[in-house]
Order: structure tokens, then sequence, then C-alpha cells
């Protein structure tokens, strides 16, 4: 469950892990992705182009996102939000997949679209970054949760 503020969960991510690199983390790029989305699903009339200079301009912390990652992620989960959507919801069963919280839902989109359309990217590889972010934000078992959903879907899809 969503308990805490997506600002301070976000900057507890790794915080001490994470090293600051000049291209930029992908990883932090992920939790501000996340962050992103997760606004844009509470208020549609955001605009997302504010939404993401306010995350990536943020000086509160020392963690320095891949700047063309995040972009990349956060457009094509939103160009892709139907087809992502109903990839998960044949994966979910669909009236399960509305039950979902929106920040597991968000989780998933994020994860799905970097299986699909990310092709450079290992799929073992996303999974278990969305498995930290998801652990950010949720507890052991919403974590689980999305783990087999995306696990389950990348087999799918490397099956086709």
């Amino acid at each position: 469950m969503y308990r805490a503020c997506s600002r301070n969960v976000a900057y507890a991510f790794n915080q001490k892990k994470m090293k600051k690199k000049s291209k930029g983390s992908r990883a932090w790029s992920r939790v501000l992705a996340t962050q992103a989305l997760y606004q844009l699903s509470l208020n549609k009339d955001a605009d997302i182009s504010i939404v993401k200079k306010n995350l990536l301009n943020d000086k509160e912390t020392k963690n320095v996102p891949d700047r063309n990652f995040f972009f990349k992620l956060v457009n094509e989960t939103i160009k892709n939000k139907k087809d992502l959507d109903k990839k998960l919801e044949k994966a979910v069963k669909k009236k399960n997949f509305s039950k979902l919280e929106t920040i597991i839902k968000v989780i998933l989109e994020l994860g799905l679209c970097e299986i699909i359309y990310f092709n450079n990217l290992s799929h073992k590889i996303s999974i278990a970054e969305y498995n930290k972010v998801g652990g950010s934000f949720l507890n052991h078992k919403e974590v689980g949760l999305i783990n087999s959903i995306l696990d389950r879907i990348s087999k799918d899809f490397q099956n086709e």
C-alpha cells in the first residue's frame, strides 16, 4: 500500500548506495518516472512538462537521473498507455487490474514499457529495477506481485 508521500520515499531510495554519475542514474530515472506518472494519474489536468521539470530540477537530492532515459521512459509509457494497460489487464485479469492501487499500476506500466519498447535492456534487469522501485513504495507482498506479473509478461513476450 502506498503509505508515504512519494517525495520522502523517493529520496530514501538507495540514497546511500547510489553514486553520483556524470551521465546520470537510470535507477533514479525510474523512481522519478514513477513519481511523474503517479502524479499524472492523480491529477489528469497536470501538465506533464511541468511535472517532469519539477522532478528533474529538485535540488534536495544528490541523485542525478539519466535525463534522456527519463524523458524516453515517461514519453513512451504515456504514448503507449492504452496498449500497455491492455496487456496488463490480460495478464492480471481485467477485473483484478482495475482493483490494483494506482502506484502498482504505474510501476507495472513502466516496467512493461521497458520490456516491450527498450530493446537494448535486459528484461531481467528491468524487472529487478522495478522490484527496487516497488520496494521504496510498497510492502514485500506487493513487490512480489509486481515481480510475478512482469516476469510472466516478459516470458510471454520472449516466446512471441
